[in-house]
C-alpha cells in the first residue's frame, strides 16, 4: 500500500514538471525552438513570453536573451526593437556572450532606435567571440563595412570559424577575392553628389507629374550598405507605369529587379509612389544557406524625384524594403532610371511627314505631352528650350542641357506651359539654331 502511495505522489510530481515546471535548460531549448517553427500558437506565446520575463526578474541571463528575441520577432507580445536592444544588452551584463552579438547585429545595421555604427558593431562582436559574431566580422572585413577592405582577414576568419553559414560563405569569398565591381551607368551623376544625399533627397525637391512618370524605366537597382555611403551592389531594374484612367493618383506597376518580376496596383501622390502590395524575391549577391540565392522583399513606397544630370533627365528613387523572414528593414535602396521612350506608328509616320525639318514635334498641337525628335549628324553639345511667342505669356525653359551622340534622339516632354498659345522649340547643337512652332491646345 505504502508503494501505491509513493507511485501516485511521483506520477504527480512528474506531470507537475513537464507542464511548466521543468528544468531552466530544457525549457530554453523548447523556446528557441519554437522561435523558427513555422506555427505559433498565440497561447503558447504568451505563455513562453510570460515565463521568460518571470524568469529575467530572477537574473536569469538566458532569460533575458531569449526575451530579447521574442520581443524583436513579437512572439507573446508586440515587436519592439527598443525593448529587444535592452533585454540584450542585460543578459550580456549579466554573463551571455550570445547577447553581445545581438547587441552588436542591431549597431551593425541601426536597428532598435540606436545610431547605425559599425565601429561599436565590431567592438560588440569582437565581445561576442561567438561564432555568429566571428561571421559578421569577416563579412565587416569583406565588404569594408567602417573599415578598409581586408579580403585575405575577412577568409581567414571564415576558414577558422567552425559556423556553417561560414564554410557556406567560404568559397564564394574565396571566387569573388579578386573580382573588381563594375563601374555604375550613372558614375557622372553619383562622383557629383555623395550617396548619402542622393539618399535623403535633400538636395531633390523636383517631384515628377504622374504623366511623366508613365512608360518604362530602365536603370540600376543600388543596395547600399547601412551608413549609406557606398553602394554593397548594383542590380539592373525596370519600372512600367500606367495609369488607371478615372482615378486620381491610381496606377497598375510592373517592376523587375534582375531576375525577378512582380506587378502591383498603386497610388502615386506628390512624389511617393505607394503600392498596395508589392512583394518579390530578389537576388543575393553572397549567401550563408546552400539555395538560398534569392531574399524575398516588400516594397511598400518609393519616393520619386525627377532630375536632370550630365544633360539627362533622370528619374531618382528611395525605395523603402522590408525582408518579413528576417522581421526587420531590408537595406537603403537607391533606384537610378532613364525614360524608354517609345514611338507609336502613328508618331513614326508624323515624323516621316516632317523629314525635310531638323525639328519635328508629335502631335501638333499639342496636349499636355509631346515627343520632339531630331537627328544629329555629328556628335554635339545639345541645348533644348521652350519659349513664348507673340501671343502667349511669357515663358522660357530648359528642357534638356548636355551632349548627346550622332544620330537619332527622340525626347518625350510632360512639362508644358499651361497656357494655350504658339510656343517657339529651339535645339541648339553645333554652333546652329533650329526651331520650330508648337500650338499648345
Amino acid at each position: 500500500m505504502k508503494n501505491k502511495y509513493f507511485y501516485c505522489f511521483s506520477l504527480v510530481l512528474f506531470i507537475s514538471f513537464v507542464h511548466g515546471q521543468e528544468e531552466p535548460d530544457f525549457f530554453f531549448e523548447k523556446v528557441d525552438r519554437y522561435i523558427y517553427s513555422p506555427n505559433h500558437e498565440k497561447k503558447r506565446s504568451k505563455d513562453y513570453f510570460k515565463r521568460l520575463k518571470e524568469m529575467s526578474e530572477t537574473g536569469n541571463q538566458k532569460a533575458y536573451y531569449f526575451l530579447g528575441l521574442y520581443q524583436k520577432e513579437g512572439i507573446g507580445t508586440q515587436p519592439n526593437l527598443k525593448k529587444s536592444l535592452r533585454s540584450f544588452k542585460k543578459a550580456y551584463e549579466l554573463g551571455d556572450p550570445v547577447a553581445a552579438y545581438s547587441v552588436g547585429y542591431y549597431y551593425l545595421k541601426g536597428l532598435g532606435e540606436v545610431e547605425q555604427d559599425y565601429i561599436k558593431a565590431y567592438r560588440w562582436f569582437k565581445k561576442s567571440q561567438t561564432p555568429m559574431a566571428k561571421h559578421w566580422m569577416a563579412k565587416m572585413e569583406f565588404l569594408g563595412l567602417g573599415r578598409e577592405k581586408n579580403k585575405k582577414k575577412a577568409i581567414k576568419i571564415l576558414k577558422e570559424n567552425e559556423l556553417y553559414n561560414s564554410k557556406v560563405l567560404l568559397p564564394q569569398y574565396e571566387e569573388n577575392q579578386d573580382v573588381k565591381e563594375n563601374p555604375s551607368d550613372f558614375s557622372d551623376f553619383l562622383n557629383t553628389n555623395s550617396i548619402n544625399s542622393i539618399h535623403s533627397l535633400s538636395s531633390f525637391h523636383d517631384t515628377p507629374e504622374i504623366n511623366f512618370l508613365e512608360g518604362k524605366w530602365i536603370g540600376e537597382y543600388l543596395e547600399l550598405e547601412w551608413s549609406k555611403n557606398k553602394p554593397l551592389r548594383i542590380l539592373p531594374i525596370e519600372l512600367e507605369i500606367a495609369k488607371n484612367e478615372g482615378i486620381n493618383g491610381a496606377l497598375e506597376a510592373l517592376l523587375r529587379i534582375s531576375d525577378s518580376t512582380a506587378k502591383s496596383s498603386g497610388n502615386y501622390n506628390a512624389g511617393s509612389l505607394r503600392f498596395t502590395n508589392l512583394s518579390m524575391p530578389v537576388k543575393k549577391k553572397f549567401t550563408d544557406y546552400p539555395n538560398f540565392t534569392h531574399l524575398i522583399t516588400d516594397i511598400s513606397e518609393i519616393e520619386l524625384r525627377s532630375v536632370q544630370a550630365a544633360g539627362e533627365n533622370l528619374l531618382l528613387g528611395r525605395i523603402k524594403t522590408y525582408h518579413p523572414v528576417w522581421k526587420e528593414p531590408g537595406n537603403p535602396v537607391l533606384i537610378l532610371l532613364r525614360k524608354e521612350t517609345t514611338i507609336s506608328e502613328e508618331a513614326a509616320r508624323a515624323f516621316e511627314l516632317q523629314s525635310s525639318d531638323f525639328v519635328k514635334i508629335y502631335p501638333n498641337p499639342v496636349p499636355n505631352y509631346c515627343l520632339i525628335n531630331y537627328e544629329l549628324p555629328l556628335d554635339s553639345k545639345v541645348k533644348i528650350e521652350i519659349s513664348n511667342y507673340y501671343n502667349t505669356p511669357r515663358y522660357h525653359r530648359t528642357i534638356f542641357d548636355g551632349t548627346r551622340l550622332k544620330g537619332e534622339h527622340t525626347l518625350e516632354i510632360f512639362e508644358l506651359p499651361s497656357a494655350p498659345g504658339s510656343y517657339i522649340v529651339s535645339i541648339v547643337h553645333n554652333g546652329k539654331k533650329e526651331t520650330k512652332i508648337i500650338i499648345k491646345q
